[in-house]
């Protein structure tokens, strides 16, 4: 594998402790006929992304994927409360990354997650990978292609930066209901200390790093109660 130095402060630490990148694919999601909650995610094509790069979809080494195909909330691994479901099936097809989501209902997340999906409020993933081999281009091309790289991580981004902006929108939509966000919430403040109920606005003194970013989120899913 070609040495990552020249990536330089986009390198980011991935869910197994290596070295890697992370960036959002571009997908179309698409809901599977029948019971299971299941939909489709068919994205990362050849085209080129904001960073002016391409990857390569006969590249992908998805071995390691494979053998943990957990689907996360934004590359959260911290927690089990943070996984939304699993992948049933990942595979390149017709130049497409295309994998198949089924989502765990049992975790009020993941109950969350699909009935956005559904309400077409998650339109995206984000995945995480090791580059291994790449070309750099010239004059009139791609800045680097990518021609093997090894898929660590696949997430939903469920919740952005700004979590009233989609979360509102849903609620006002009818896709989510109030109570949705509520066992949500609930749910949350099971993995932190006493210290993290939103109410209280309480500081993360005290707490360990996963408590105090779960204590965040559940801070945003109240604010949104609050808010609509």
């Amino acid at each position: 594998m070609k040495p990552l130095t020249e990536f330089g402060s986009r390198l980011v630490t991935l869910h197994n402790g290596a070295q890697g990148l992370r960036g959002g694919v571009h997908c179309v999601a698409k809901e599977v006929p029948g019971d299971v909650p299941m939909m489709d995610f068919i994205g990362s094509d050849n085209t080129i992304d904001r960073y002016n790069e391409v990857i390569d979809q006969k590249g992908w080494q998805l071995e390691n994927f494979k053998a943990n195909p957990v689907i996360p909330d934004c590359h959260d691994y911290s927690s089990i409360a943070k996984i939304l479901g699993r992948a049933v099936s990942v595979s390149v097809t017709d130049g497409m990354l295309c994998n198949r989501v089924e989502f765990c209902l049992d975790n009020p997340l993941g109950n969350l997650a699909w009935k956005m999906a559904q309400g077409g409020f998650i339109k995206s993933q984000s995945v995480g990978f090791i580059p291994m081999e790449w070309t750099n281009g010239k004059a009139n091309e791609p800045d680097r292609t990518y021609t093997k790289q090894e898929l660590l991580e696949i997430s939903l981004v469920v919740v952005p930066a700004n979590p009233g902006a989609t979360l509102g929108l849903a609620l006002k939509s009818g896709a989510i209901q109030r109570a949705d966000v509520r066992k949500v919430l609930e749910h949350l403040k099971q993995f932190c200390s006493d210290e993290a109920d939103p109410k209280t606005k309480a500081p993360a003194s005290g707490l360990g790093v996963h408590d105090a970013e779960l204590m965040q989120l559940a801070r945003g899913f109240n604010d949104v109660l609050k808010a609509t």
